[in-house]
């Protein structure tokens, strides 16, 4: 008798959801928990809009067998996004989205339409990070970094930011897997976590959360190809909380990320010790200012030396990046490491009597 009460319960309960279903009396949508996150964690995403100086080298079709190169200088705009992480106005990037800022200073848009000035206070290359700092004559909206999601795989996480210029964007998907290595034309990026939300160019920067708020990590990259879609990256909060606690202490004790110069990666990496090429050596080379830095030394038993390269040869490019300044190391080579294949592009100046003449080509270098 028992077991026909307790089938009866069963039986009524089923039916007054049917009813309640039938009624309309579902959950609203404004109830569903994806909603009241967005509502909750948007306010505190950034649309980040940074200027740089980009160097571009072009080649005259009629000097193809010289080998000779131009350079200029030109303003890129670069979109991403960011996350408020404290309200007196701190902002988490990726380091690719303000990489070379000029000037260091960005514009920084906050979902409910205000615009800020922020300054770029510490920069990780390797890591793919920035700490970046509003001046707001008020608090912030902010989204507590330290309330770190479990991260377990077949989660539901979402993906704010502004892809490719459309702010105050949502995704929503799964957490796909961790602990994911993706090889790239920069090096190897490791430890990611991989979702099958979208993520697109200009999410770079923007926050996951999961449905009760806690943050998951920060949108990195996206991996795409012919019939490949929903494998997006992001770096893992815990990471990135470490990374913040750090990074703020350095830049309240008034020091910024100085990190290793692209001289330093010359050398630690190919045993290359290089220079600048003034106005005076690149007339005396016959080339561009700005043209590529000159190698001034080649350690003995070094890559570089292996490879062939000698004194006297032009450094013009590491991979596909043109080379010019000694000073910071652009992010896309921060990341070679040991053992990594990196091909280098070398012009090499011959005098033939009154006559410079010049020859590029390209040199596999294997990294120290």
């Amino acid at each position: 008798m028992g077991n026909l009460r307790r089938k009866g319960g069963s039986g009524w309960l089923a039916a007054f959801w049917l009813l309640c279903a039938a009624r309309g009396w579902a959950e609203a949508p404004a109830d569903e928990p994806a909603v009241q996150v967005v509502q909750k964690v948007l306010p505190a995403v950034a649309n980040i809009n940074a200027e740089r100086i980009v160097r571009r080298q072009v080649q005259d079709p009629f000097e193809l067998f010289f080998g000779r190169y131009y350079s200029y200088s030109e303003r890129v705009r670069s979109l991403g996004s960011g996350v408020v992480v404290a309200p007196e106005g701190f902002v988490i990037t990726c380091a690719h989205v303000v990489g070379r800022a000029v000037n260091r200073a960005v514009k920084v848009s906050l979902s409910q339409g205000k615009d800020f000035q922020a300054k770029v206070l510490f920069e990780d290359p390797v890591q793919d990070l920035a700490l970046l700092k509003v001046e707001a004559p008020k608090a912030l909206p902010w989204l507590d970094i330290r309330r770190l999601s479990p991260n377990l795989l077949g989660q539901t996480v979402i993906v704010l930011g502004n892809p490719v210029g459309y702010q105050s964007s949502v995704s929503k998907g799964i957490l796909s897997a961790k602990g994911r290595m993706i090889q790239t034309e920069e090096g190897a990026i490791e430890g990611l976590l991989q979702t099958d939300a979208a993520i697109n160019p200009g999410n770079s920067g923007g926050p996951l959360v999961d449905l009760a708020g806690a943050f998951v990590g920060l949108s990195s990259a996206k991996f795409s190809g012919e019939a490949i879609e929903g494998i997006g990256f992001a770096i893992p909060g815990d990471r990135v909380l470490a990374w913040y606690g750090k990074a703020k202490g350095s830049s309240l004790g008034g020091r910024t990320a100085a990190g290793p110069t692209l001289a330093d990666l010359l050398e630690k990496r190919f045993g290359i010790a290089v220079q600048e090429l003034t106005e005076d050596l690149a007339a005396s080379f016959g080339v561009a200012p700005g043209s590529g830095l000159l190698i001034a030394t080649v350690e003995k038993g070094s890559p570089a030396a292996a490879a062939g390269i000698e004194a006297g040869m032009i450094l013009a490019a590491v991979g596909n990046t043109p080379v010019s300044d000694l000073g910071e190391l652009p992010p896309e080579l921060a990341r070679i490491q040991p053992g990594s294949r990196t091909v280098l592009t070398i012009t090499l100046v011959e005098q033939r009597g009154p006559v410079l003449f010049q020859r590029t080509q390209s040199v596999a270098v294997v990294a120290r």
